[in-house]
């Protein structure tokens, strides 16, 4: 059997767009990958939708971050815009730089 006949294991693409999503999060709050994690299930659970779909909805946001262009029609889609919307429209975090702390620190 030739690796490029087997079918993707749906569990792989589903961790795949958790990991994500949390990425997603990580980078937008600042948060640990422990607390964008608990938050998607909890964002999910308040919602009534599934994890999987609401942190597909997130990353749907984050890639076109033109909301128009996403489906409204789609619970996670609106809990994911709800919840996490108003992210989108400040600008990124910078990352933390122990160096440009310790040179202004000096």
């Amino acid at each position: 059997m030739n690796i490029s006949d087997r079918s993707p294991d749906p569990r792989r693409a589903g961790a795949r767009v958790l990991d994500t999503a949390e990425g997603v999060l990580i980078a937008l709050r600042g948060c640990t990958l422990n607390q964008a994690f608990v938050e998607i299930v909890q964002t999910a659970k308040r919602h009534n939708v599934s994890t999987l779909s609401l942190a597909d909805a997130l990353v749907a946001i984050a890639q076109t971050q033109a909301f128009q262009t996403v489906d409204d029609a789609d619970a996670a889609i609106v809990a994911a815009r709800a919840t996490w919307g108003d992210l989108f429209e400040r600008p990124p975090r910078q990352p933390y730089d122990d160096e440009d702390e310790a040179v202004s620190g000096a």
